[in-house]
C-alpha cells in the first residue's frame, strides 16, 4: 500500500514538474517573440537600382516575432547594397529587396524634360513608368508612328516647380544602362509622352 502511495506521489511530481518545464518553456519562446530589435527602414521611396546611402535609412524599433529573419537588423550594414525591388518610405528593408547587382544590371539616372501635359498630373516618385516616342509632324513628310522607346523605368525626381516657368517639366528617370542612348536619341525629335506602368 505504501509503494502504490509513493508510486502515485512520484507521478504526481514529475507531471507538475513537466507542466511546469512546458509552461516555462512557452512563456520564454512568447517573450523572445514579443522582443523588440531595431531594423532598418527606408527613409524615402527607393526604386530599384538605386544604391542606398546612409541618408537613405532610419532604424525603427518593432516586434516581428517569426518574422525577425526576414528582415534586416542595425547590425547588419546594408549601406551600398543595391535595391532589388521598390521600396517605399517608412517600409522595412528585407533580406530580398537588397542585393549586391553585377555591373551590367546597375542602373543610371538620367535627366530630362518633358511637356507638363505628357506626363500624369499624380505620378509620384518611384513609380515605374513607360516613356513613349511621339514624332511632331512638319508638314512636308508622312511623320512615322509613336513607339516605344524605354519600358519600366523608374521616376527618380520630379520637379513639377519648373513648369511654372515654362512648359515643360524636369525629370530624372532611373534606367538601365543600356538604354542611355536609345532615350537620348529619342529627345533630338519629337516629344517624349510618360505613361504610367501597368505593374
Amino acid at each position: 500500500m505504501n509503494n502504490d502511495k509513493k508510486s502515485a506521489q512520484t507521478r504526481m511530481v514529475i507531471a507538475i514538474s513537466l507542466f511546469a518545464a512546458a509552461l516555462i518553456s512557452a512563456m520564454t519562446l512568447s517573450s523572445l517573440a514579443n522582443q523588440t530589435q531595431t531594423y532598418w527602414v527606408a527613409r524615402k521611396n527607393l526604386i530599384p537600382g538605386y544604391q542606398i546611402n546612409q541618408s537613405d535609412l532610419a532604424q525603427v524599433q518593432v516586434a516581428l516575432g517569426e518574422s525577425r529573419m526576414t528582415y534586416i537588423g542595425k547590425d547588419f550594414s546594408v549601406v551600398g547594397s543595391f535595391v532589388k525591388f521598390p521600396l517605399a518610405k517608412g517600409e522595412l528593408i528585407s533580406v530580398n529587396s537588397i542585393s549586391d547587382l553585377p555591373e551590367g544590371l546597375r542602373r543610371t539616372q538620367v535627366p530630362i524634360s518633358v511637356r507638363n501635359s505628357d506626363i500624369p498630373l499624380d505620378l509620384q516618385v518611384g513609380e515605374s513608368i513607360d516613356l513613349f516616342w511621339v514624332p511632331v509632324p512638319n508638314g512636308i513628310e508622312v511623320a512615322p508612328e509613336a513607339r516605344l522607346v524605354i519600358g519600366k523605368a523608374f521616376l527618380s525626381s520630379i520637379d513639377r516647380k519648373s513648369a511654372n516657368f515654362g512648359s515643360d517639366v524636369a525629370l530624372t528617370i532611373s534606367l538601365s544602362s543600356r538604354d542611355i542612348f536609345s532615350l537620348l536619341e529619342s529627345t533630338i525629335s519629337g516629344r517624349l509622352v510618360i505613361v504610367r506602368s501597368d505593374g
